[in-house]
């Protein structure tokens, strides 16, 4: 393929359900090829089923690859020259050729019910018999079929298979030979006058100028077909690629079974898009080196068809949550508590999405070590949200049975009270001051580093205290360790 060629590709979901992250796999190559060849991408949506499509699915498709970073040249939101984008919209094309095909002898009326059909599949399975389509009507003639086509009698239309070697042109797999036996007259359009899905996708295709498609192995049995079609039409044939379909670990094809397969779960829990784009940009490709962390921006660079493989793909959640922690690691504090935010809206937390902007973020800054998506940074910062003196109870039987608390919580006062700064320096310095008057008194540090840590959260776990002292401030950590006395009568002095 040449640098210069021209690069029309298209990604066309159904919107019958939310976008799958084998569908996601799928538009990220479609956009990684077009961009990083200055291409264009098509977003077509294959809503030719009423039953099953939806306009709040067609909402998760287009959010779901918004948030993914992923754009597109034209389509149903933003339009073009080839609209309309919406399969639903575009059955008289769809008629308009195949009337072309039935007028050249290349399809044919099928006036068999489906009652009729099953029948005779039923009888030929019960003979041992593999069954296709056993070619009733084309014995009809011409007459006949129109005759009772305008009584009214319902009909769809049959595409009539040549007998040949279908040539597949895969970018993966080279020629795909397919014998033309294999294949039964499929149907390209219903008996209630709509298309079927092959007539549909390559009219499309055609009229679009899709130079190149890329899309799951699953359909490289429907690209013998296609390229039938296209010849009928003597329309150019584009250019495959059909990769690897997302695995679960057992080696089935993902589904439910193995827990949430959409973007917006995904979304939801807290993922970075970054993240999860990165992860499935290297499912079935590679670069050049060893590297595993790429930008989206970096993926354009360096994505490449000869970069992929088509050995199976298995989704393996662990290392997506170890790619989710490699780029969070990479934001700042400020960057993370902006993702932080919307999670913490979503839970209610309203006493901390209060907090003056730079205590947010050290509250931020103190969990995210313990961070595997943006979610978790949730329940650990309730911490800060806790009245001063309330203790629970495991805290209080620590304290209470801690010794010399009286002289190590009286320490801890005067280290806060000299000290005015809440920057991270200030809060080394006095964390370093209570060691050594530890050592002094032939303590171990967590003699006192223990019980400050009780007293100022009243809990047993939580952020370092370097944390707590520069959240709360150094006064503020003193005042709350002063209001815990009362909970401690008997227990000091």
């Amino acid at each position: 393929m040449s640098a210069d060629e021209k690069v029309r590709v298209r990604f066309a979901p159904s919107p019958t359900g939310k976008l799958h992250l084998g569908s996601a796999r799928t538009a990220l190559f479609n956009w990684l090829f077009a961009r990083g060849r200055s291409g264009v991408l098509v977003l077509r949506l294959e809503d030719t089923d009423p039953e099953r499509s939806s306009s709040e699915f067609e909402r998760d498709i287009i959010g779901s690859l918004h948030w993914m970073g992923l754009d597109w040249d034209e389509g149903p939101d933003v339009g073009g020259e080839y609209g309309p984008y919406r399969q639903s919209e575009r059955m008289d094309l769809y008629r308009e050729h195949a009337d072309r095909l039935l007028e050249t002898g290349r399809a044919y009326r099928c006036f068999c019910t489906a009652e009729e059909l099953d029948a005779r599949r039923k009888a030929a399975i019960a003979e041992g018999r593999a069954w296709r389509y056993d070619r009733v009507c084309t014995g009809l003639g011409e007459a006949d079929a129109a005759g009772r086509a305008a009584a009214g009698e319902p009909f769809a239309l049959r595409f009539r298979v040549p007998e040949q070697v279908i040539i597949i042109d895969d970018m993966l797999r080279g020629a795909v030979e397919v014998d033309s036996h294999e294949i039964d007259d499929f149907i390209i359009m219903r008996s209630d006058g709509t298309a079927g899905f092959h007539l549909a996708v390559v009219v499309d295709d055609f009229t679009m100028g899709i130079t190149h498609v890329i899309r799951g192995d699953d359909h490289l049995t429907n690209a013998a077909r296609h390229v039938l079609l296209f010849e009928a039409f003597g329309a150019p044939t584009p250019r495959f690629l059909h990769h690897s379909l997302l695995m679960g670990k057992d080696g089935g094809k993902l589904s439910k079974r193995h827990g949430s397969t959409a973007v917006s779960d995904y979304r939801e829990k807290g993922y970075l898009p970054v993240a999860l784009t990165n992860y499935l940009a290297l499912l079935s490709w590679a670069p050049g080196d060893d590297r595993e962390l790429f930008s989206l921006g970096q993926l354009v660079d360096e994505f490449g068809i000869e970069g992929v493989s088509a050995s199976k793909a298995i989704f393996d959640v662990d290392k997506l949550n170890w790619l989710n922690r490699q780029h969070m690691k990479a934001l700042s504090d400020s960057e993370l508590t902006d993702l932080v935010i919307p999670f913490l809206q979503a839970e209610g937390r309203t006493a901390l999405l209060g907090l003056p902007r730079v205590r947010l973020e050290v509250a931020v800054a103190s969990v995210r070590n313990g961070m595997e998506t943006l979610v978790d940074a949730v329940e650990p910062m309730d911490i800060y949200a806790r009245p001063a003196g309330e203790i629970s109870a495991k805290a209080l039987a620590e304290l209470r049975k801690s010794g010399e608390l009286d002289e190590a919580l009286r320490l801890c006062v005067e280290a806060l009270r000299s000290e005015s700064s809440d920057d991270m320096e200030t809060a080394e310095r006095i964390v370093a001051r209570l060691r050594g008057e530890a050592k002094e008194r032939g303590w171990g540090a967590k003699k006192v580093l223990w019980p400050f840590r009780l007293a100022v959260t009243g809990l047993t776990v939580g952020p370092d205290l370097v944390y707590l002292i520069m959240f709360w401030g150094p006064g503020g950590c003193a005042d709350r360790i002063e209001a815990s006395m009362p909970a401690l009568e008997g227990s000091l002095g």
